[in-house]
């Protein structure tokens, strides 16, 4: 979904909007970003889920896996300089890596290691250093999400006040705010 503008007449164009599309540049952002809100909204969810139901929070996580993966793979659609086939074949393989170890983390045979809030806990930790190393090589939007996980996932660990949930919505709604303010630089 790779906007350009046009300098004479200041419209833009692009893959996701019409060629001339007379929406305003603020609904343009939402809806480009509208993926992030959601895994944003999702994660502070699922980090109070944790901390107050970790049985079903553990579920849920896994859940959130395929759904940040494939918000990454749009992020970083328009970003790619390799060939559709191999970034696609990247993405599933990067993705599905951190879904089969995640998988193999809740075999039956492996939950008497740990508890289902522990669970919640390793599964954001890897599902932050995956939308991290994302980060890295294709959409920055991806890799500041993954530093909110870090921080949501320290969070599990001293969730016993309303001020650290308080502080994480806070810090995830800085993270909203960046991603949907700061544009790329030049349009790269």
């Amino acid at each position: 979904m790779s906007d350009t503008m046009n300098a004479p007449t200041g419209t833009t164009t692009g893959a996701g909007m019409g060629q001339n599309s007379s929406a305003p540049t603020w609904l343009r952002v939402l809806l480009i970003n509208s993926p992030y809100i959601l895994i944003y909204a999702a994660t502070i969810w699922l980090v109070a889920l944790t901390d107050s139901d970790p049985d079903k929070a553990s579920k849920y996580w896994q859940y959130l896996l395929p759904v940040v993966g494939l918000v990454s793979v749009i992020g970083g659609w328009s970003q790619t300089r390799i060939s559709r086939a191999r970034y696609l074949t990247q993405q599933v393989l990067h993705w599905g890596a951190l879904m089969l170890v995640t998988f193999l983390l809740f075999v039956p045979t492996m939950e008497h290691f740990l508890d289902a809030q522990t669970h919640g806990f390793v599964v954001a930790y890897m599902l932050a250093l995956a939308a991290i190393l994302s980060g890295i090589y294709l959409d920055w939007k991806m890799g500041i999400f993954g530093l909110f996980l870090v921080g949501s996932a320290v969070g599990i660990g001293f969730l016993n006040n309303n001020a650290m949930l308080l502080t994480l919505i806070g810090i995830g709604m800085a993270g909203v705010a960046v991603t949907l303010v700061v544009r790329r630089g030049a349009r790269d």
